[in-house]
């Protein structure tokens, strides 16, 4: 009872990262519903005059926002620089695979992200023990993202449209600098981070004049709050029993990692049922759960195993979104993310079972 007791006081001290989540939310539906980011990409195209470097760069920050939809925003973003010959020509189907490269690494590594924000909560990381763990797949995400625009998309088929609108500085620095410090904030203070991103929200909410609540209260999902903090004390819970846990995993064949039996058994759970749900708060939560009972020293396999699932899944709704707004192929995306999924587990497979 007392191991029980101490885990639910840790876990209520934990809490602070709900405050995360909310200000993430409220912070992000602010940002996309006013429009504060669209400057960064006029300047970006105004200043820059290499057009593939402007396609990386665009691609990198059109997808920050951990919003729903955000392949739609992503998208409206790179279709103002497609020309017209890649339209005829067919070549504007690579950019439906540049919009979804582009807002789908910011899962392995953004602090704004649940499947970042959940784990660490879990677990009790801070971000940059989580980075440790996370950061070869990053450098391996975006190699191969800027592989492919290097190489699989043509100069030709990018056409710099200047925005007859002129970019509005003080827009700039009061939307766009605010977040990005606030960004590199909670890198740096990261015990802080919580207080940080809800500081932010509440800045957006007064520089925007967004007072109506039960607008800032649609841009929270409340569920996902709740689900997170469910997760926090399983996480706390597991923890303190983690001695009783390992001893009954051990006596099964079916949930021992350390078999051959035991880790296909697992992987094929893990990878299915990411698969099949096709969330990313959901795969998120499960793999809190997994790397609670297994322990940190998987949080690198089962993450890139859930987010292959979570990528391959028929309810991720982002790739008929892009085929529908490029009229990318689905065999397109088959193959750039089938490359993109084996490179990544095949690095958390050496990492977590060879070395």
């Amino acid at each position: 009872m007392e191991k029980l007791t101490g885990a639910l006081i840790e876990g209520l001290h934990a809490q602070h990262y709900l405050l995360l989540l909310i200000g993430v939310m409220v912070a992000s539906g602010i940002i996309k519903d006013h429009g504060l980011f669209n400057d960064i990409f006029r300047l970006i195209i105004a200043r820059v005059k290499n057009k593939k470097i402007v396609l990386a760069l665009i691609s990198l920050i059109s997808g920050i926002l951990p919003i729903s939809g955000r392949v739609v925003v992503s998208a409206g973003v790179l279709s103002l620089i497609t020309s017209d010959k890649a339209i005829k020509s067919g070549g504007r189907e690579k950019f439906g695979i540049i919009d979804y490269l582009s807002t789908h690494h910011y899962y392995l590594w953004s602090p704004l992200e649940k499947t970042v924000i959940v784990p660490m909560a879990a677990l009790s990381l801070s971000w940059p023990q989580f980075m440790a763990y996370s950061l070869p797949l990053l450098a391996i995400s975006i190699v191969y993202i800027f592989w492919y625009i290097g190489v699989r998309v043509e100069e030709n088929e990018i056409s710099i449209v200047d925005s007859s609108e002129p970019i509005n500085w003080l827009r700039l620095l009061r939307g766009f600098a605010p977040f990005m410090v606030a960004i590199f904030a909670i890198i740096i203070y990261d015990s802080w981070s919580s207080y940080i991103m809800l500081d932010l929200a509440i800045y957006y909410i007064i520089a925007t004049e967004s007072y109506d609540f039960k607008k800032i209260n649609s841009y929270i999902k409340w569920n996902l709050v709740g689900f997170l903090a469910l997760i926090i004390f399983f996480g706390k819970i597991t923890a303190c029993y983690g001695k009783e846990i390992e001893v009954f995993i051990r006596h099964s064949t079916w949930l021992d990692i350390h078999t051959l039996t035991g880790a296909i058994a697992i992987s094929l759970l893990a990878f299915g049922a990411s698969w099949f749900m096709g969330s990313s708060g959901k795969f998120a939560g499960l793999l809190a759960i997994l790397v609670s009972i297994y322990g940190p020293q998987y949080l690198v396999w089962f993450f890139c195993m859930e987010f292959a699932g979570y990528n391959f899944s028929p309810a991720h709704k982002c790739v008929p979104i892009g085929k529908l707004y490029f009229n990318t192929p689905l065999t397109e995306y088959a193959s750039a993310l089938s490359v993109w999924m084996g490179l990544l587990i095949s690095y958390a497979g050496i990492r977590t079972f060879v070395f």
